[in-house]
């Protein structure tokens, strides 16, 4: 599959409640979270990075000053959950797209892995990476689900319902890759894997 073709949404809309800072301004290999973020989604050349801002937003949209290539919105009903900002992120993806990657700001992944992931997507609806036998992120759809994405609901389990709807057509994506398991929800979380692979 053409990577040219991939776009990519990515969550910054939360309130990062348990965490007690911005997980997007923490540190992450010599940069910000949200910057590590963007730079690997672009490495991995997807042509198209929607960042969903909502909690903080002028304060983070100061930190993307320097990258000219992002479409940048806001959800003004973010504290209604992730589903809100899904939506609103996959409405600003372009109908052409033929993949899309959810990525969350506090869940980074480096540009091989989402290379990997782009070029594996041909007939599936979905790949999901897995590192020893355990599910990771971010999702990568085929642009065929987009009328699905902007479907989410917190009530109907968010992504989970369209991973179970395309149970058959998903793809469990094998990588040597332990950063797809990282989930920065708390500040042991953050701090476990900073000393395990996140110093510069």
């Amino acid at each position: 599959m053409n990577k040219k073709g991939m776009s990519a949404i990515l969550l910054a809309a939360g309130f990062s409640s348990r965490m007690g800072k911005l997980k997007a301004l923490l540190p992450w290999q010599g940069k910000t979270l949200i910057e590590y973020q963007i730079e690997q989604i672009h490495q991995a050349r997807v042509r198209e990075i929607v960042v969903v801002l909502g909690y903080q937003a002028d304060q983070l949209h100061s930190v993307m000053t320097q990258y000219d290539h992002l479409k940048i919105v806001r959800n003004d009903h973010y504290k209604q959950g992730k589903s809100s900002s899904i939506r609103i992120g996959a409405s600003n993806v372009s109908d052409n797209a033929k993949g899309i990657f959810i990525c969350n700001v506090d869940q980074p992944v480096p540009s091989h892995t989402l290379t990997k992931m782009s070029d594996k997507l041909i007939q599936s609806a979905a790949i999901i990476p897995v590192y020893e036998n355990k599910r990771g992120h971010p999702i990568l759809f085929h642009g065929n689900l987009k009328d699905d994405l902007l479907a989410v609901r917190e009530n109907t389990k968010g992504l989970r319902q369209i991973v179970s709807d395309y149970a058959e057509r998903i793809m469990y994506l094998e990588v040597q890759d332990p950063s797809i398991l990282f989930n920065f929800n708390k500040p042991e979380d953050y701090l476990k894997n900073f000393s395990e692979g996140g110093l510069p």
